[in-house]
């Protein structure tokens, strides 16, 4: 059996695109500093990882991946289309092949169908 090699996860340096912005660069140094301590036990990588905090323009900007999120969507609004062209060309048979069918699915009169 082939054995599988894992890559280690890296962390990407953080790229601030406003340079007035000091404090992300201060807050990317200290997380560096802290993720190269080492823990002793689960319970101080647990409490370090309770504590840390994610803001949700870090989430938007950095954890989303917008290439299968585009193609996640793209690829359903063709299904719905497909799935609608389905339906249509359903009806169009109906109605040209099967015309008791339709006026079973659309009556003619509300009455006729009580």
């Amino acid at each position: 059996m082939k054995k599988r090699i894992i890559p280690k996860i890296t962390q990407t340096e953080y790229i601030d695109h406003d340079p007035e912005n000091k404090s992300a660069d201060l807050k990317m140094k200290t997380n560096r500093e802290e993720t190269n301590q080492k823990y002793e036990n689960d319970e101080e990588l647990f409490e370090k990882i309770s504590e840390t905090k994610v803001s949700l323009k870090d989430f938007w900007f950095q954890c989303l991946d917008w290439e299968m999120l585009g193609l996640f969507f793209g690829c359903l609004v063709l299904f719905l289309c497909a799935v609608g062209l389905a339906s249509l060309l359903y009806l169009l048979f109906v109605y040209d092949f099967k015309e008791s069918l339709w006026y079973k699915y659309f009556p003619r009169n509300i009455h006729e169908e009580l």
